[in-house]
């Protein structure tokens, strides 16, 4: 159980076929970044290959949105996809899986950056704030200042 808790922690996940997302959070919101890493499909197809990438990182989505507690607006950034198909595909897998959360969620379409915005009904603190406090060096920034400012 100790080891599922501090992956459901972690800020990279990784996806079965070698991609990952990368969770970030704001005051403001959270971000997801989808990524193929060693991903590369078969037959050098690259839309192919981004749209499998993008089909599971959906799916993965979900979950973690589920076993993290994520709520408020959230904006994924998935791999660019060439074709209008493929970008509803994707939507219609997001929502199918966001469907399997008791939690409300609202997602809304392909921007022309092509990131997906959506909202996550916030029912808790999350896992992130259950088990977490700002550390006190960097005061919850995520960096250490290293040169003095004058």
């Amino acid at each position: 159980m100790t080891e599922q808790l501090h992956k459901a922690l972690e800020r990279k996940v990784w996806l079965p076929s070698g991609g990952s997302l990368v969770i970030d959070r704001t005051e403001a919101m959270t971000v997801i970044d989808v990524n193929t890493g060693k991903f590369t499909g078969k037959g050098g197809n690259l839309e192919e290959t981004v749209y499998k990438n993008n089909l599971e990182a959906a799916e993965e989505v979900a979950r973690q949105l589920r076993l993290r507690d994520i709520g408020g607006i959230i904006v994924i950034d998935f791999i660019d996809m060439i074709d209008p198909k493929n970008q509803q595909e994707l939507l219609r897998t997001l929502k199918r899986a966001l469907s399997r959360d008791k939690t409300r969620s609202q997602v809304f379409e392909v921007s022309n950056l092509g990131l997906v915005e959506m909202t996550r009904k916030k029912v808790s603190e999350g896992l992130l704030d259950a088990f977490s406090e700002p550390c006190p060096n960097c005061e919850g920034r995520g960096i250490v200042l290293t040169h003095e400012i004058d």
